[in-house]
């Protein structure tokens, strides 16, 4: 009983000494420590305290919260026993950082004054986070370049690399601080440099819109290359619609007439059917200028070779001349196939961006209750992830969602489009369950978990679509059809060992809000998963 007493005691105080730390109560702190003897000062300063999801010590908790007496506290009155290297987990805005140290913590937070005397205290300017990055970084992606410089001169290494090989010019770049992009570069930053993904500084200052970085890096000697998909910071420009970019970089005397025409039709193709972006004024504009360059007879015709039309864009037949692209001023519906056209002919359906505008353009369908254009675009850009190996943990469920909607307002499924989703499920749940048997490179097992149960999840629902349907009359080679697409998710389970079946049955089930729970309630669904 003593013992524990003390254990209670000692944990009491533990606590009052990291909150004063991190709520700057130098006296406090001071007093709770000045009478300790070094043992007992060791075991208060240097073991983590755990609060709202972060754990770590008094002195990170103080960095982090820029508790500047507090650190000169620690540091001149109870160093040692204070260790400057230990490391916590800390939060940054949405961001869970595990292994930061104080350091790291007061560059990230942008405290020069406690980074200073952290740094002639003897901390390590160089000491890594979990995921290799420095406090120099932290700097970086905050923009504070007065940190940047000191931390430099005291011997930070602004060539050391993240896990993805991502440096700080990448970061700076990526964020656009143009002053801390510049001290770089002037301090010797590899300008080439290229992350795991074959991306170098100038495609994440070019697919941010950054003009004034983009025409930094290219001052410094920076190259136009390809990433591992195959694309130019060029192109990432012009699929992200940014405009002052693209026409910086299609004016560099090394781009080709025939990429400075590509970059303005994927330019104009964006502006059509991009989420934050749209703007068909611009999308037409920018269409228009790239055929009267094609057509430019000054340096020779350019003629387009149009891909097979494709039946999720309609059948769109991709304009090929001046007349064809000014038929299209004034019609919205034209401009978005024509865009999506386009744009799956130059970015190719193995880009990983491609399937981004066609779920945008189906969710503006869907809001119109034009439900059979939203499905045959979401169709679409399902099978496009899935044929590149892309998670479709939110395509399924946006799937769950509509069809559940459809039956809300009284709109007859098509049969066809649920059996093709059911079969998607069942797929991306094989898939879930060999990437959590070995998985892949710089994917969390936890968060593979979460993904596959999630899926698991979705495939109720969809199992209670399909109820539905067998509710209804519907023929028996469809009803056929439908049970054996249910048959091939009937094996999948949680960790906890449930299956669809338990999870039918079982009340604590959580179910989606977005009028999934209407049809969740199916005697049938229970049938079917027997």
């Amino acid at each position: 009983m003593e013992e524990k007493l003390l254990e209670e005691i000692s944990s009491s105080l533990k606590e009052r000494v990291f909150f004063a730390a991190r709520d700057g109560m130098s006296l406090t702190l001071y007093a709770l420590l000045y009478e300790k003897n070094n043992e007992e000062i060791d075991d208060l300063l240097n073991n983590d305290v755990c609060c709202d999801g972060v754990k770590c010590t008094p002195l990170i908790a103080a960095a982090r919260h820029g508790r500047e007496g507090a650190v000169r506290i620690l540091l001149e009155k109870f160093r040692p026993p204070v260790r400057l290297e230990t490391e916590g987990t800390v939060k940054f805005d949405e961001y869970v950082i595990e292994g930061a140290t104080a350091l790291w913590c007061a560059a990230g937070a942008g405290h020069l004054g406690i980074v200073k005397r952290l740094v002639r205290a003897g901390a390590n300017v160089n000491h890594a986070t979990k995921t290799l990055s420095t406090p120099l970084r932290a700097a970086c992606f905050d923009g504070r370049l007065d940190i940047v410089k000191y931390l430099v001169r005291h011997g930070a290494d602004i060539h050391k690399a993240n896990k993805y090989n991502n440096t700080c010019l990448m970061i700076a770049s990526y964020k656009g601080h143009l002053d801390v992009v510049q001290f770089l570069l002037e301090s010797g930053a590899r300008v080439d440099e290229r992350a795991l993904c074959g991306a170098t500084a100038l495609h994440f200052a070019a697919e941010c819109g950054h003009a004034a970085v983009v025409c930094a890096l290219i001052d410094h000697g920076a190259k136009i290359l390809t990433n591992e998909n195959g694309m130019t910071p060029l192109q990432c420009a012009a699929e992200r619609a940014r405009a002052s970019v693209v026409e910086f970089l299609a004016a560099r005397p090394e781009v080709t007439r025939a990429q400075a025409v590509e970059a303005y039709e994927l330019l104009g193709a964006s502006f059509a059917n991009d989420k934050e972006y749209y703007c068909i004024r611009m999308a037409y504009q920018y269409l228009h200028r790239a055929m009267a360059m094609r057509y430019d007879t000054r340096y020779g015709l350019l003629l387009k070779k149009p891909a097979p039309p494709i039946p999720a864009y309609d059948n769109w037949k991709e304009s090929t001349t001046l007349e064809d692209v000014e038929r299209l001023q004034g019609n919205a519906h034209a401009l978005h196939m024509e865009g999506l056209t386009v744009r799956e002919r130059i970015l190719g359906r193995s880009c990983p961006d491609l399937p981004h505008p066609v779920v945008f353009r189906g969710a503006v369908f869907a809001d119109e209750a034009r439900f059979d254009r939203c499905l045959a675009l979401w169709r679409h850009a399902l099978q496009l992830r899935q044929e590149n190996s892309v998670f479709v943990v939110k395509d399924l469920l946006r799937f769950a969602q509509v069809f559940s909607q459809m039956i809300h307002i009284g709109i007859e499924l098509p049969l066809d489009q649920v059996c093709f989703v059911l079969e998607a499920c069942a797929e991306e749940l094989k898939r879930g369950v060999e990437r959590l048997k070995k998985p892949p490179p710089n994917h969390d097992p936890e968060g593979l978990t979460e993904e596959y149960e999630s899926n698991v999840r979705t495939g109720l629902y969809l199992v209670s679509v399909a109820a539905r349907l067998l509710e209804s009359s519907i023929k028996s080679e469809v009803a056929q059809n439908i049970r054996r697409a249910v048959f091939h998710l009937r094996g999948a389970r949680l960790r906890s060992g449930q299956t669809l079946l338990h999870l039918a049955v079982d009340r604590r089930t959580p179910v989606d809000d977005f009028h999934t729970s209407d049809v969740c309630q199916s005697v049938t669904c229970v049938m079917i998963l027997y």
